[in-house]
């Protein structure tokens, strides 16, 4: 007995230790596997698991677009489209249900709605599109959740918004993301305006619900990420003005189109440009094309008289001719074959010797011709591309043209005649503002822009300058155009408080198809203020008015007395003289 009990004993010794040889394999395996994964492994795994927690962010808004002022002139809402899955809702109780639900929040007839969500054999069925998100967030959806409904789906979308309307619409442009299109600074502000920040990526368990730690933010991991702002040098109530004042005269002339820039010569930023028609840019799809195109920037005009400061600058500062300067005017010329007179010529055949100011008062042609002709070709070709003729200006809105004028060794006498008082070149408005801002900001040239640079590595990037005048040029002209303005009987340019050096333009408007002009004219005036340190630069230009006696002192003067009368009250700009009632009787030029 005793010696059966000892075998026994040692057989079971035997199992015991094999079994815990097992055992102990087993654990030396899982230890090693545990150490593999947490040790060897460890941060790799960790970086996936944590990977598979993360949800991309894909849901965004593009950064909003404020005046100079901080008020929005564009940012995104949110809004919802909704689907149906029939094959996930029950055919006999949920079509009424769903309908009664949606019906009143949709403002759909429920017949209609049931008829939509019986339509078994599709997969997919559009409910609605663009619905607001506090009807899906606070109406629909909490109905659908109490009674358990399934099939629905609720697609969230960002939809651009411009809660001003029409205001600077032509500056702002539009954005459909989907199609691809842009337009303003929609367009070249894109990459600022799509760049979200950089975050820490959100982790969710498998319920959806987000894993927070103690760096979480509750309000940012809940709310769409932002692109980055965009700060315009537009100011919203010179902006109003302009557009309403342009708006104004355009009614009451019938003219077809008109611009008014207004813009700070020493450093280019533009505080209004209004475009005549305007539009809507929160409807721009249900506008022709020619309305939403700037055209202030991508159609090109003869100047006119308005020319006729940049050909007596260039004299001036080439030495063609001093600021005593007096020019025998005949009223009328001939050359190559050419006729050409002055405006007035039927009232003053012959004015006779005449110095720059009276040039400047009578908007003299064959004066400026004359100018133009003292300037030898390529010295007055290399001061034209030095104010910017013919050439974009670099303005950060797209669309811009360069103008048109040829080479100097194209020239023939009538083709150097007519470039001293505005033809035989094509401009845009924006390139004469500019040209004409340098002589006011003592001769050096700066880039327009409407989009305020972030950093001073991008303002040397994007705004450039040079030098085009003199300062004593810069200075004596100035003054020259102020007296002409205070000489003139018209009442263009003559504001209270401050005096204005400026000069109006009216031109014939070019055939579209072949040779010649049509009945159509181009009436302009463009003029900076105060004299002494210029702070505003103005530039009117009105297409074709059909009124009788419409010129440049009638049209477009009248506007910019209104614009920059206002704008010296919003920019509060010292006064540089009393306030007098101006009572003369308007002239045309």
């Amino acid at each position: 007995m005793k010696y059966l009990f000892q075998l026994k004993s040692q057989k079971y010794n035997k199992w015991s230790i094999i079994i815990q040889c097992i055992l102990f394999s087993f654990a030396l395996i899982i230890i090693g596997r545990l150490f593999w994964l947490q040790i060897v492994e460890g941060r790799e795994l960790k970086q996936k698991a944590s990977e598979s927690r993360q949800s991309e962010r894909d849901f965004s808004f593009r950064g909003e677009i404020l005046d100079r002022n901080g008020i929005k002139l564009a940012g995104d809402n949110t809004l919802y489209d909704i689907y149906a899955h029939p094959q996930y809702y029950n055919k006999k109780i949920s079509i009424d249900l769903i309908a009664s639900i949606l019906s009143p929040s949709l403002r759909l007839s429920k017949s209609a709605l049931k008829e939509k969500l019986s339509r078994f054999n599709d997969s997919t069925i559009s409910i609605a599109k663009n619905v607001k998100m506090d009807i899906v967030e606070k109406i629909i959806k909490p109905q659908i959740s109490k009674n358990q409904i399934r099939g629905l789906d609720f697609v969230k979308k960002s939809k651009r918004v411009y809660p001003q309307g029409n205001l600077a619409s032509h500056i702002l442009g539009y954005i459909n993301s989907e199609a691809n299109l842009s337009a303003g600074v929609e367009k070249t502000g894109q990459t600022n305006l799509e760049t979200t920040p950089e975050m820490k990526p959100i982790e969710y368990d498998g319920r959806g619900n987000i894993i927070y730690d103690l760096s979480t933010n509750p309000q940012i991991v809940t709310t769409p990420l932002k692109g980055s702002k965009l700060c315009l040098t537009i100011d919203s109530m010179i902006q109003h003005t302009a557009e309403t004042e342009l708006a104004k005269m355009i009614s009451k002339t019938r003219a077809d189109k008109g611009a008014a820039i207004i813009l700070t010569p020493k450093n280019g930023e533009i505080l209004g440009f209004a475009v005549y028609p305007s539009y809507n840019p929160n409807k721009y799809n249900k506008f022709n094309a020619s309305i939403v195109k700037n055209w202030a920037l991508s159609d090109v005009y003869p100047p006119g008289s308005t020319f006729k400061i940049i050909t007596i600058a260039s004299a001036l500062e080439t030495g063609a001719i001093t600021k005593d300067e007096r020019i025998l005017d005949t009223g009328k010329i001939k050359i190559q074959g050419w006729n050409i007179q002055n405006y007035d010529y039927s009232k003053h055949p012959y004015p006779g010797m005449i110095n720059l100011k009276n040039l400047f008062v009578h908007s003299s042609n064959i004066g400026s011709l004359k100018v133009s002709l003292k300037i030898p070709s390529e010295k007055h070709y290399k001061m034209l591309r030095l104010f910017g003729i013919g050439q974009k200006t670099g303005i950060d809105l797209p669309g811009e043209s360069a103008g048109i004028i040829h080479p100097a060794r194209t020239w023939n006498e009538s083709t150097h005649a007519s470039i001293g008082y505005g033809y035989g070149i094509a401009t845009t408005p924006i390139q004469i503002a500019s040209a004409v801002a340098a002589i006011a900001n003592k001769g050096v040239w700066v880039t327009p822009h409407v989009i305020k640079p972030q950093t001073e590595e991008e303002q040397e990037q994007r705004i450039k300058s040079r030098v085009v005048l003199s300062e004593k040029t810069a200075s004596d002209l100035t003054e020259l155009l102020a007296e002409s303005i205070e000489a003139s009987e018209a009442k263009s340019g003559k504001i209270p408080k401050y005096r204005v050096a400026g000069k109006t333009g009216t031109s014939k408007k070019p055939n579209t198809v072949g040779k010649g002009y049509s009945s159509g004219i181009y009436t302009s005036f463009v003029g900076y203020f105060p004299v002494k340190d210029p702070q505003v630069l103005i530039m009117v230009v009105i297409d074709s008015p059909k009124t009788d006696n419409s010129w440049g002192s009638t049209v477009a003067g009248p506007v910019f007395n209104n614009i920059a009368t206002e704008v010296g009250r919003i920019l509060n700009i010292k006064p540089e003289k009393q306030d007098t009632e101006n009572n003369l009787t308007a002239k045309t030029e």
